[in-house]
């Protein structure tokens, strides 16, 4: 069987290759663009706007990081004869490809799982702040975070531990590869509507005006793209992914698996990134609005005191300001004061102005939230109806 296929990839293999070199490559620039871009803004917003990391925010560097090898892996099988059939491929250039790909799909779960799992910790940042109590919501977001845990484990020990490529001969077989991927994809889908579903009815309990809510809930539902990614890879899989030219049908594969990827580091970044384009694009609004004393106290941070691994709202609550905080809110504060356009200044901005009287009492730090309730009411007030 093996002299039936050509010893070398030639120039004409190439050229008849139903996936180009060209489109390898510029697809993965593209999705690779993408999610430097938005990981990248989301962290300068983090740093310059909120003054504070957390979790939710590092599993999105890993993530994009992920990503980062995804496309390294993909144009790698490019070179092992990925989008050319699998009649012109020589049978060792095969046999790496199918290395590739096995490690692929590894780094690809590995990938999605933090990109998830960043998502899942931003919603427990903004609908669990400090002066939250947890509800059945928070412990639904848990019970997510971990089944997809397990699953990222048992989809990596089922590819790690099959013999296929590694020390069989060529053809052997010992794990349905066609199974694995039908398998992982509907898994996947069941995964991407858990985290879809989560924020569309949360975004209700946030102490906001409607249609700051319809703001905010349109953002989250770019995540819709997610699963709609997940469902079209599965349509091809099914009918696709047990033939024989398997050099086109991994690479397809490959590349809607890394637009879901893209398109989850993307859906995860909106939220944050959205505040920077209000800001720092738009400019709309007025800088002399008034500002809370609460917002005030957001003066500039330490670098210590900005990557400190912390939720907002400053120092554990005591007994007293817990009874206060039971007593004033039964709702999480609005999460994105940026999207009211009305005010575009942020307290490190402000911090800057001899003239604002509020800074006068400003702390280094944060302020405890749930001691801000009344503040946050009085410059959010203005955009209810």
């Amino acid at each position: 069987m093996a002299e039936d296929f050509p010893t070398i990839i030639t120039d004409e293999a190439r050229s008849r290759a139903p996936i180009s070199s060209e489109t390898v490559i510029g697809v993965s620039v593209l999705f690779l663009s993408l999610a430097t871009i938005f990981t990248g803004t989301r962290l300068y917003t983090r740093f310059t706007v909120y003054q504070q990391f957390w979790w939710d925010d590092w599993s999105m560097l890993v993530a994009w990081m992920g990503t980062i090898v995804l496309c390294t892996l993909l144009v790698m099988m490019m070179q092992h004869g990925g989008g050319m059939h699998h009649a012109d491929t020589p049978v060792a250039e095969y046999k790496q490809y199918v290395e590739l790909f096995q490690d692929l799909q590894m780094v690809a779960r590995t990938s999605m799982f933090f990109a998830k799992l960043s998502i899942l910790l931003l919603y427990i940042r903004l609908f669990f702040p400090k002066g939250v109590t947890r509800s059945a919501l928070w412990w639904i977001i848990q019970i997510v975070v971990w089944l997809n845990f397990l699953y990222t484990v048992g989809l990596i020990l089922a590819i790690a531990l099959q013999c296929v490529p590694y020390n069989k001969p060529y053809g052997s077989s010992c794990v349905n590869q066609y199974m694995v991927l039908i398998s992982a994809s509907i898994i996947n889908i069941i995964s991407d509507l858990l985290v879809l579903l989560i924020p569309m009815a949360s975004v209700w309990r946030l102490n906001m005006s409607r249609r700051r809510k319809w703001a905010v809930w349109a953002l989250f539902a770019f995540g819709t793209l997610a699963p709609l990614s997940s469902i079209a890879r599965l349509a091809y899989q099914v009918p696709m992914a047990d033939g024989t030219d398997t050099t086109v049908i991994y690479m397809i594969v490959v590349i809607l698996a890394l637009a879901e990827q893209v398109i989850g580091i993307v859906a995860g970044c909106a939220p944050i990134v959205s505040t920077w384009f209000v800001r720092l694009v738009l400019r709309k609004g007025s800088r002399d609005v008034k500002i809370s004393p609460a917002a005030a106290a957001n003066a500039p941070r330490t670098l210590t005191q900005r990557f400190k691994l912390d939720r907002e709202g400053g120092e554990p609550e005591t007994p007293q300001e817990r009874r206060l905080r039971k007593w004033k809110r039964s709702k999480a504060s609005d999460p994105y004061p940026t999207l009211n356009t009305t005010i575009l200044t942020t307290a490190s901005e402000e911090a800057l102005d001899p003239g604002f009287e509020a800074l006068r009492n400003a702390e280094s730090g944060r302020r405890s939230d749930a001691l801000e309730l009344s503040d946050v009411a009085s410059v959010g007030g203005r955009d209810r109806y």
